[in-house]
């Protein structure tokens, strides 16, 4: 199967899962007890005044009518507008997703940049004592929530360094070194533990590739041992580890508010929050769909990069 046939069904799987999640959300937050024209008026309004909002906003019509009337605005790429704001939902979640997915790109960079030397050391000494410092090292990092390794950073590091801010965000667009400066303590928060997961998982596949067959017919043949390590066991080694790596970056997005919270970020996570608290439904629909997307199609992506990895590796599986 060539590559252009094999993205093109695994794209048609993905809107096919975006389709059923979004069905299910629409459903879900209409389930919730409430009402968003009584949140938006207040306790005390009557009862004509709340009928009158909930004409407006589409409330009162049955649910396969607003169903249909969204999805006819989803398809032509319209995800509505916010009930409590009257702003587009689309421009609502671009503003807030940068800040996460900012923290989310340069923690996942960190967890990757510690956990592949670290596991690659830990393995090739097993049993010494850079081993169980690599072990002890990654379980501590597992063990520890990334809100408070976020409120330890902004204790000692925000204080300690002025040149680092610990509060708000600096948009990518006003300069790459603000940004990053920005951005370090939160994605330090959330890269941490999963580093700790990606060394472990280093360490476990390279033990696995360096009692492989292969390698030791590399070392018959007198290669040298940087070579033998990194071009025959890393290769092979990195498989299981991209796949461990694209579903905690999905995860890590998802699981980012609480640090969020923490450096004051005004991210995707707190959007969502808010908007559910106030059964914004057109924010959690058009957010919980985003989300979706970055899961399905990060999927897609790390099929993409196992093949670049392995060339052995066909489209569609077939080896």
């Amino acid at each position: 199967m060539g590559i252009q046939r094999y993205v093109a069904k695994r794209t048609l799987q993905a809107l096919l899962v975006v389709y059923v999640v979004a069905t299910t959300v629409f459903v879900a937050v209409r389930s919730i007890p409430g009402d968003p024209a009584r949140l938006i008026l207040g306790g005390d309004a009557d009862a004509d005044a709340i009928a009158a909002v909930r004409a407006e906003l589409g409330l009162d019509q049955p649910m396969y009518v607003q169903y249909a009337r969204w999805m006819g605005d989803l398809v032509r790429g319209d995800l509505g507008e916010s009930i409590f704001t009257g702003e587009p939902v689309a421009s609502r979640i671009i503003g807030a997703a940068e800040p996460t997915l900012s923290i989310g790109l340069v923690g996942i960079s960190i967890a990757i940049l510690i956990a592949i030397p670290a596991g690659i050391i830990s393995a090739t000494r097993r049993d010494q004592w850079e081993d169980y410092a690599a072990t002890g090292v990654a379980f501590l990092g597992i063990s520890m929530p990334s809100f408070w390794i976020g409120i330890v950073l902004l204790l000692t590091v925000g204080t300690a360094i002025p040149a680092i801010p610990s509060y708000g965000y600096t948009p990518i667009s006003e300069g790459i070194v603000p940004w990053l400066a920005n951005v370090i303590l939160p994605a330090t928060a959330v890269g941490l533990p999963y580093a700790g997961i990606i060394t472990r998982m280093t360490r476990s596949s390279m033990l696995e590739v360096l009692g492989e067959d292969y390698m030791q017919t590399a070392r018959a043949k007198g290669l040298p041992p940087r070579v033998i390590l990194f071009k025959h066991g890393l290769q092979n080694a990195l498989l299981p580890v991209v796949t461990v790596a694209g579903i905690l970056f999905a995860l890590l997005l998802g699981g980012i508010v609480a640090v969020e919270m923490v450096f004051g970020v005004q991210g995707f996570g707190r959007l969502l929050i808010r908007s559910i608290e106030r059964q914004d439904f057109p924010i959690v629909q058009g957010s919980v769909i985003v989300i979706s997307i970055i899961f399905v199609f990060m999927n897609l992506f790390v099929d993409l990069l196992y093949m670049s990895i392995n060339p052995k590796i066909k489209y569609g599986g077939e080896a």
